[in-house]
């Protein structure tokens, strides 16, 4: 993302770093590489996805959390988003970064269904393998439930959060339709006149192509919608930013991509 300040913003493309998976169910693995797989029965008795390895990235803190590891960031291997009653599971994380300096941790998630019932998801999705120049696109479109965290490392001030992000927007979009010009009022004033602090979490959800939810949360999770924006193009043209071909964070694209590569052609 582009910043305008004599100060380097932190918003800019990040410089990839390895990735590595946790180790599958039926590899051996010590207790906490067992409890970080996504191998046993939630808290509560709710049933967890049996068969695959979640979370890429950085490593594990325990059952309930994945660590990003250049941020040292912890992300709920599972979270519940407003406007979603299922639970959505994390995929990959990675961060971001201007002149060496962090600005943010990311994670993706989908719905738990992929983890619960692959082959239906596969078919939701369309995918019989996944190949990242196409396979991402096929995500957005499809009837399944994602959602981008990204979790501020420093201080960020709304006005600057907002230009990054339409510069992510303008680089995609060319000419503006009125339909696109209110959606992107509505998503800016979720964070202008904000001082987005440290430790600081935005979710960007997005329930079906035209319809993305904004969630800005100082806490453990996005309790309340604090926009909603209902252009496709809009909505797309920001998940493209994060795992189109130019992403602005090669880690997260990379790491999710791993793992939806190693679950599609298990």
């Amino acid at each position: 993302m582009m910043v305008a300040s004599v100060v380097p913003s932190p918003l800019a493309l990040a410089r990839p770093v390895r990735t590595r998976l946790l180790p599958p169910c039926d590899l051996p693995a010590g207790p906490s590489l067992q409890s970080a797989s996504g191998c046993r029965v939630a808290r509560g008795g709710a049933r967890r996805p049996q068969h695959i390895s979640f979370a890429a990235g950085g490593g594990a803190a325990g059952d309930a959390f994945v660590v990003e590891g250049a941020t040292n960031v912890k992300f709920s291997r599972e979270l519940t988003v407003p406007g979603h009653k299922e639970p959505l599971i994390i995929l990959g994380t990675g961060y971001r970064d201007k002149f060496f300096v962090k600005v943010y941790a990311a994670a993706f998630y989908v719905d738990i269904s992929i983890g619960l019932d692959t082959e239906q998801w596969r078919k939701k999705v369309g995918l019989e393998t996944f190949d990242a120049s196409s396979g991402f696109d096929s995500i957005f479109k499809a009837p399944v439930v994602k959602s981008l965290n990204i979790t501020l490392v420093r201080d960020v001030d709304g006005n600057t959060f907002v230009k990054a992000l339409d510069g992510v927007i303008a680089r995609r979009i060319q000419k503006r339709t009125d339909e696109e010009e209110s959606s992107l009022s509505a998503f800016r004033n979720s964070f202008l006149g904000r001082n987005l602090q440290k430790g600081t979490t935005i979710y960007l959800t997005w329930l079906e192509p035209s319809r993305m939810l904004v969630s800005v949360s100082t806490d453990q999770g996005p309790s309340q919608v604090d926009a909603e924006v209902k252009s496709a193009t809009v909505n797309y043209a920001l998940y493209d930013g994060f795992f189109g071909s130019s992403p602005v964070s090669p880690t997260l694209r990379s790491s999710t991509a791993q793992l939806l590569e190693a679950i599609l052609t298990k």
